[in-house]
């Protein structure tokens, strides 16, 4: 028996189904445990011979785009990515909504926003050819770079600065004055060794677990966009699948709780990994007061109106569901008395 160049292998052992699972992730980190989690909670279900899970992490299938276009077409089964990497490669710029500089201010605002929004997420992704089977993080974003600190917007003038690829993310950094250099996730760490690149927008946890905050000197906690990743499905492949095991793979009545067992994995890996970097001091990490913070807030409203014309009208709607649930967030949280 062999895995199938389509993905889903169609001839079965019994009644056993293999799915290929791809991710840009590094192995042995908070997100492969993270994923490793919600398998199991899929084995207690129907068992682990009538499923098995091949892991394929570190972009060993590619690059996020790639694997969000294989998702699509039923060659690739599951996927761990980034909401920007499927909104590229399911071209769905709409999803980039979800990671405008400076929408969020905290974890709490992000988990209530993303649980509140998971059903149209959901209808959204299905009609591209994908499910949803629960949302994962990545984390806050924040400022490497190999010559000099970024504690301002002026700051980035000049520099070369790898970007994710999408809009949102090359369109802030023109706005800050910086050249925007789209590049995927596996090719990052030669374009830093190799100083194609100054350095990079990207959360602690995959800095380290990537060797990318190896190659820089400076890491400002700017925390200006959060980026969410989730646990994909390809239809195509969901689709042929018996009703028993469509329910497993989907978790549906623990999907909250399995979320935050991975949110709490990658949260807590960051705060430990920070106090590693500062203990060892080859990487110095700056901390912004909140006028600094402001500061970068403001100028990144510039790129705001190329954003959301690459977004689309229907950017525009999810745009104001998320603001629509952000409000409704921020009026609970004034109305509870503090203790």
């Amino acid at each position: 028996m062999r895995w199938a160049i389509g993905g889903l292998l169609l001839a079965f052992l019994g009644a056993q189904v293999k799915l290929r699972v791809g991710s840009t992730v590094p192995t042995d980190s908070p997100w492969e445990e993270a994923l490793d989690t919600y398998i199991k909670e899929v084995h207690r279900r129907v068992g682990p011979d009538k499923v098995v899970f091949k892991k394929y992490l570190g972009g060993q299938l590619g690059g996020e785009l790639e694997m969000a276009r294989s998702l699509r077409m039923g060659t690739l089964d599951i996927g761990v990515l980034s909401l920007a990497s499927l909104a590229e490669g399911l071209n769905m710029p709409e999803l980039q909504v979800l990671e405008m500089p400076f929408l969020f201010e905290s974890n709490e605002e992000v988990d209530y926003v993303l649980d509140k929004l998971f059903p149209e997420i959901d209808r959204r992704l299905q009609e591209k050819g994908v499910v949803l089977i629960l949302f994962g993080v990545n984390g806050w974003r924040n400022f490497g770079a190999r010559e000099r600190p970024i504690l301002s917007p002026a700051d980035l003038k000049g520099l070369k600065m790898r970007a994710q690829e999408a809009a949102v993310y090359t369109e802030m950094y023109k706005v800050f004055g910086a050249t925007p250099i789209p590049l995927p996730a596996p090719e990052v760490l030669l374009a830093l060794k190799n100083k194609m690149v100054d350095g990079f927008d990207q959360t602690v946890v995959f800095s380290m677990a990537t060797g990318w905050m190896q190659q820089i000197k400076h890491y400002t906690l700017t925390q200006h966009i959060y980026q969410a990743g989730a646990i994909v499905l390809s239809k195509k492949v969901y689709d042929k699948l018996p009703p028993d095991l469509q329910a497993a793979l989907r978790i549906a009545d623990k999907r909250s709780e399995i979320e935050r067992i991975g949110l709490k994995l990658v949260r807590d890996e960051e705060q430990s990994i920070l106090a590693s970097i500062e203990k060892e001091g080859n990487v110095k990490i700056y901390r912004l007061t909140s006028q600094q913070r402001e500061v970068f807030r403001k100028a990144a409203q510039a790129a705001y109106p190329k954003i959301e014309a690459a977004v689309g009208p229907e950017g525009k709607k999810l745009l104001a569901q998320v603001q629509a649930a952000l409000a409704e967030y921020r009026r609970q949280k004034k109305a509870t008395p503090a203790r």
